[in-house]
């Protein structure tokens, strides 16, 4: 249960979302498509793990959980705003 509260904290905090979706966008922006993705792969991990330690504060045990956690989280904020993409073009 812990795990799951994390994952949705994480999904609705809203400087996370803003930190991934000005990284998928600025992934969007890149000439050759695989530099956008390897960088928003690098991005989404540089995100999740400095999330905990920088602005949370925490340490240990429970900050790198949270940070392997946040990589799912960041994942999945990154796909929303995929779907959320296709289906702007798709209908406008």
């Amino acid at each position: 249960m812990l795990l799951t509260a994390i994952v949705i904290a994480q999904i609705l905090d809203p400087l996370r979302i803003l930190l991934v979706g000005i990284a998928y966008f600025l992934s969007r922006v890149a000439k050759r498509p695989s530099v956008g993705w390897l960088g928003l792969l690098v991005a989404i991990v540089v995100i999740a793990a400095g999330f905990p330690f920088m602005v949370l504060g925490q340490s240990g045990g429970i900050a790198w959980t949270t940070a392997a956690i946040g990589v799912i989280s960041n994942a999945l904020i990154a796909g929303a705003l995929a779907g959320l993409l296709r289906l702007q073009r798709l209908f406008f």
